[in-house]
């Protein structure tokens, strides 16, 4: 009776943080009808809600004068340069499925090289024999990256006379360079599930349409978020698409599965359409659906700059994960470091102390 008593007690003090959260902060979007000075997005990072941003272009001079909505440009640029394309068999790259045995298993693309008229092609094509969504979302700074990798350059690296390596006011406010630029290109067919990234992130629009669900990190702690085995997508011998276990050593992938949400959870919807530019702080989570343009196709490029870790918030944070992983939130990642039962991992001895690096996400 005593137990129940304090979790009753601990679980009220959590839902007391979601309204006082909720006091202060405003229910939508903040608009800049022009792209904001240092100083302002010193200011947007600070109060860390999402933005909507009118008259910022991430192209450079050399691009003046293309439509950037057409499908023509991104063929010239990439000639017959190769790029990775993730393909799936529903849309969803990066997700959590059921195995015919009832077990879960985070399923990653098959990642395939093919010219940009090629995936052109696949785009436009709405008939394709197994229905497959193709989509080039390397995410690796496949631009441009602030540390060079020993594979060589990015795989797009002839946009980088088109693209900006850098927005100053950004630059300025963060105090370094983009850490990642990304080329996002896809039709409706693919959707990116419910996740967070530790960055924070200016996504701008070049064609079509991308409607962005977004959760704050406090509502997060109303998800339910498990561990599940990884895979990846393989050819079968029949051609269609099936998830194969990766080997017994790779670790498992904490992520949600469902696609509904907790009636506490007041998701943001945002619309953000061509020539449009969101700010999405560090650790928001979101799930991305997209709408072709008059050419078939939806186009994003992306700059992810490296987030401030500010000691309170981070205090905070890990106090509420803590909080709520003892009302017995499975749901909830445990704090690292701290001693977790086996049950999470489901092997290994109860008590072992879990270390995030471990599993790479």
């Amino acid at each position: 009776m005593v137990e129940t008593n304090r979790i009753e007690i601990l679980e009220n003090a959590l839902e007391q943080l979601l309204d006082d959260y909720r006091d202060l902060q405003i229910h939508g979007v903040t608009n800049y009808d022009v792209p904001p000075s240092s100083l302002e997005a010193l200011r947007m990072i600070h109060r860390a809600h999402p933005s909507v941003i009118h008259g910022f272009s991430p192209l450079s001079e050399a691009a003046q004068g293309n439509d950037w909505t057409k499908t023509e440009i991104y063929e010239s640029i990439s000639g017959n340069n190769e790029v990775t394309v993730a393909i799936t068999d529903d849309g969803l790259a990066d997700s959590v499925r059921e195995l015919g045995d009832g077990s879960t298993t985070f399923v990653k693309a098959l990642d395939v090289k093919m010219t940009m008229s090629n995936l052109i092609s696949k785009l436009s094509n709405r008939s394709n024999d197994f229905k497959e969504a193709y989509y080039l979302q390397s995410q690796d700074g496949n631009i441009y990256r602030s540390t060079p990798r020993p594979y060589g350059p990015p795989e797009l690296d002839s946009f980088q006379k088109y693209i900006k390596k850098d927005i100053g006011w950004m630059k300025d406010a963060t105090g370094s360079e983009a850490e990642a630029v990304n080329l996002w290109i896809g039709d409706k067919r693919s959707t990116t599930s419910l996740h967070h990234d530790p960055y924070e992130n200016i996504y701008h629009v070049l064609a079509g349409k991308k409607i962005f669900t977004l959760i704050s990190p406090i509502e997060g702690l109303w998800l339910d978020q498990q561990f599940h085995k990884p895979s990846t997508l393989q050819r079968s011998p029949s051609g269609h698409l099936t998830p194969v276990p990766d080997e017994d050593s790779a670790y498992p992938i904490p992520w949600v599965s469902s696609t509904e949400f907790p009636s506490r959870i007041q998701p943001l919807r945002v619309e953000l359409c061509e020539g449009e530019t969101l700010y999405l702080p560090a650790n928001w989570w979101h799930r991305v659906e997209q709408e072709e343009g008059d050419s078939g196709i939806v186009v994003a490029v992306n700059y992810w700059y490296p987030a401030e870790i500010h000691p309170q918030i981070y205090a905070y944070e890990r106090l509420s994960r803590r909080i709520a992983r003892l009302t017995g939130r499975e749901g909830v990642i445990p704090v690292p470091g701290d001693q977790v039962p086996d049950d999470i991992w489901g092997e290994g001895d109860s008590g072992e102390e879990w270390d995030p690096a471990e599993w790479g996400r």
